[in-house]
């Protein structure tokens, strides 16, 4: 689409190789940018679609020369960190307030009321985060908040609290302390809240200044907390680093993406280390090294990439085709979001990731990891079949998730990866 001698980058666009001064080139129509870039186009025709994906050559202002600040999460990890509250949180006053869930608080309630009493601080009320991270409940909460005289938020449950209590006290400008009860993902080292809508359906990302002050992971809580979420949390984990390192291929970084993409190589590398021993700890309520590794990098290391690679509050580094795999079959009617976690539907959309884009050692590194764990390396365990998920292969290829994909991925990429897939599983029968 071209404006005023500007040119805005969009899957539909006829374009051929030119200079131009760029003012808004972005696949979701909402940065702007400012300097000159010289953009070097492919265009491959499919059916009536002309898809344009472009490489700035030159430092832009969005990425490469803009004035940023990078927030990162400090943490204690073992089981007596919630030891150092007083020295961690003192400095910010003594008053305290909680925003708990319905579940994993009461699972970390007998620690944290003692290292609360032991520490000095004073909890002034307590606050159930309203059953879903949505608008409405963050309002309700900031309003109870302001409302009392405190210095402090502590956010004590899974992601979804954490993300309402980090945007609660992003809106107070109180800071927030994260005590993580699962190991299903980063939300309590993150600088961004998920939000949904009442009903529970996705909304937006909303990017915050900084994530919580300090996150207390505290391995006794996390070991007692049901498999599942743990299990989850590794596919949704080592997606991280395929997903980021395909987004960046073949582009010049600069120094805190560059970071980003090659702290992810971990997301990988230690999950599939680390996790099988780690769901053995788990599943034993025993604590081992390879729990402890595995839960650090789906909370802080993950974090830490999550953070890096979305410092212009974009997701072109911090998504791809298994997010868009992900987001299409959970808004298919026939599929039981229900009865299938995130990272486990992640877990399964990396396979075919890894298919279409031709990383064949890896696909069988991560595929007998996921035969391993009990990890979908099936449609059928997602309770699909081929059948089903033919109609929705083009949904997949319109995704926001892959419009960063270093080549433009196709419907008849997606089924041969699929076919594929049930050869290989017909094959270990």
């Amino acid at each position: 689409m071209f404006n005023g001698g500007s040119v805005r980058y969009q899957r539909k666009a006829y374009v051929c190789t030119f200079k131009v001064d760029v003012t808004a080139i972005y696949g979701l129509d909402d940065i702007n940018l400012g300097g000159t870039a010289e953009i070097f186009t492919s265009v491959l025709f499919f059916r009536t679609e002309v898809f344009c994906f472009y490489k700035l050559v030159c430092e832009n202002e969005r990425r490469n020369s803009m004035t940023y600040s990078v927030y990162l999460s400090s943490y204690t990890v073992g089981e007596s960190s919630y030891d150092h509250l007083g020295s961690v949180c003192k400095p910010y006053g003594q008053k305290v307030a909680l925003i708990i869930g319905n579940h994993g608080y009461h699972q970390a309630q007998p620690y944290l009321d003692e290292a609360i009493k032991d520490s000095g601080l004073s909890v002034k009320k307590t606050l159930y985060y309203g059953g879903e991270c949505s608008y409405e409940n963050v309002e309700k909460l900031k309003t109870a908040i302001t409302e009392t005289e405190i210095d402090m938020i502590f956010a004590i449950g899974g992601g979804r609290v954490l993300d309402t209590a980090k945007f609660v006290a992003e809106q107070t400008a109180k800071p927030v302390f994260s005590f993580p009860t699962i190991a299903s993902n980063c939300s309590a080292c993150t600088s961004v809240s998920i939000l949904y809508g009442a009903d529970g359906s996705f909304l937006r990302p909303e990017f915050l200044k900084e994530p919580p002050k300090h996150a207390f992971i505290h391995t006794a809580v996390l070991v007692n907390a049901p498999v599942k979420y743990l299990w989850a949390g590794l596919g949704d984990t080592y997606a991280k680093y395929y997903e980021a390192s395909i987004s960046s291929r073949g582009e010049a970084l600069n120094q805190a993406l560059t970071m980003g993409v090659n702290i992810s190589s971990q997301c990988a590398d230690g999950i599939i280390s680390h996790g099988v021993g780690a769901l053995k700890a788990n599943t034993e309520k025993k604590i081992n090294e390879d729990f402890e590794q595995a839960i650090l990098i789906v909370i802080v290391t993950t974090a830490l990439v999550s953070i890096l690679v979305t410092l212009d509050h974009t997701p072109d580094y911090n998504s791809g085709l298994a997010h868009a795999i992900y987001y299409t079959l959970t808004g298919m009617p026939e599929f039981e979001e229900e009865k299938h976690l995130h990272g486990e539907i992640v877990a399964f959309g990396v396979l075919i990731l890894l298919l279409v884009d031709g990383q064949k050692e890896e696909f069988n590194r991560v595929y007998q990891f996921n035969c391993a764990t009990k990890l979908p390396h099936s449609l059928e365990e997602l309770d699909l079949n081929a059948q089903m998920m033919a109609p929705y292969l083009e949904s997949i290829t319109q995704m926001k998730d892959i419009d960063h994909n270093p080549y433009l991925i196709t419907r008849e990429m997606l089924e041969k990866a699929f076919q594929e897939l049930e050869t290989i599983n017909n094959s270990n029968l």
